[in-house]
């Protein structure tokens, strides 16, 4: 049996605290149920809080986490389940420590009278605004089962799309990591070999044997300089690239990288019509949706799009025209959107959309490593081939001189 300290409240409100032995947790946790008292927090007394210590999760809550709980939620509130029935299961099923810490939360919460809205409020570096909106629109409609399936599915597709962006770019960041191996290995292994030998016949090199040797030399002599201006240089470029200047300057060198541009646009204008949606078609307001659905996309240029469209759309314009007036969004998106608030079913023509560029997107992503990769092989080829010319011209330099001296001496 171990000692537990509790934190509970009466059904009136009143909080109480104490302490009781008991097999574990579960056990505490009926106890108290038992004594009709709702649990805040209970703690191992002896265990210095070595629960939390388990809970460190760099990243967060992964987001195949939040896609079997939105599932599965969606599954026993639309079967008839009671959602705080509900949360238990989760939170008896739920693997990861902090999303299960999360859960709990979320349902002493529920417990003492809270929406779910609510509740997942108070967790709000788990849930993001859209989740948030969603749930409350679901529970003022009466339609929540529907809103976590369409919050599972729209995860899913953030997955899906993150899964594919990442396999695209494994490929070229291993030529990269090879092409980095092979100059370390040859500036730091090679290169002082052969400057040793041609010392020795304190021949006139060529230029680019020249290069690579001082090259190598500084290297080889400064490498912890080296490494401190790199360190210095990526803490500080982080520091600044995430501030709100910074952010919008790298994400103007994003849009503007021709291989890079294509796949970008097609990946923000896919989450941004899916969203949007999302949103119009549970029930929020065009003008709460923009909103939402901005502050949602990664790239400032296509978040400040919506933003001003939001401003234009509560004045009581279309959202048509500053769409169309924007350089970042496709033509073919203000001109569908054009279709839509023509017909009223705008949530219905921006789900088409989303679903015509999630096929673009999965090709462009199906193509980045094919057109990456040939760019990789000249890169390490040019290196490769700098390299092999610098070492071996001065060996055929000196070929010739001792077949010369050899010719003399005969």
């Amino acid at each position: 049996m171990k000692k537990f300290k509790y934190w509970a409240r009466t059904p009136d409100g009143k909080e109480v605290k104490g302490s009781l032995n008991a097999r574990d947790l579960n056990a505490v946790s009926e106890i108290l149920h038992e004594r009709g008292l709702v649990i805040v927090k209970v703690k191992d007394s002896f265990s210095l809080d070595m629960k939390r210590l388990t809970e460190v999760n760099i990243g967060g809550v992964p987001l195949k986490e939040k896609v079997v709980f939105m599932r599965q939620m969606a599954t026993m509130v639309s079967a008839g389940l009671a959602i705080t029935r509900a949360l238990e299961i989760m939170e008896q099923q739920i693997e990861n420590p902090l999303f299960r810490r999360v859960i709990s939360n979320v349902k002493v919460d529920i417990e003492s009278g809270k929406s779910l809205s609510d509740a997942f409020r108070a967790q709000q570096d788990i849930f993001d605004d859209v989740t948030l909106n969603l749930v409350e629109a679901g529970e003022s409609s009466g339609k929540l089962d529907v809103v976590l399936v369409k919050l599972a599915i729209e995860l899913e597709e953030k997955k899906s799309l993150n899964a594919k962006l990442k396999s695209a770019l494994i490929y070229p960041m291993i030529m990269l990591l090879v092409i980095v191996a092979v100059v370390i290995l040859l500036m730091f292994v090679l290169v002082p070999a052969m400057s040793d030998i041609y010392e020795e016949f304190n021949a006139t090199l060529p230029w680019t044997t020249t290069v690579l040797i001082n090259v190598s030399a500084f290297v080889t002599d400064y490498w912890w300089i080296i490494f401190m201006v790199l360190g210095v240089a990526v803490i500080g470029g982080k520091a600044y690239f995430d501030t709100p200047k910074g952010k919008r300057v790298m994400d103007k060198i994003v849009i503007n990288i021709p291989i890079v541009k294509d796949v970008v646009t097609k990946m923000q204008v896919a989450q941004c019509t899916r969203i949007l949606s999302l949103l119009l078609s549970s029930g929020l307001s065009i003008v709460r949706a923009l909103e939402l659905t901005a502050n949602s996309l990664s790239n400032s240029l296509f978040r400040d799009v919506l933003l001003d469209a939001k401003d234009d759309v509560e004045k009581g314009g279309s959202l048509t025209l500053p769409m169309s007036r924007s350089q970042y969004y496709p033509l073919l998106v203000s001109s569908m959107i054009a279709v839509g608030e023509e017909t009223g079913n705008l949530d219905v023509v921006l789900e088409k959309i989303a679903q015509y560029y999630k096929e673009e997107v999965d090709e462009a992503t199906g193509n980045l490593s094919s057109i990456l990769e040939p760019v990789f092989l000249v890169l390490m080829g040019v290196t490769i081939g700098f390299i092999a010319m610098a070492v071996y011209m001065p060996m055929f330099q000196l070929t010739e001189v001792m077949t010369q001296l050899t010719v003399w001496l005969v």
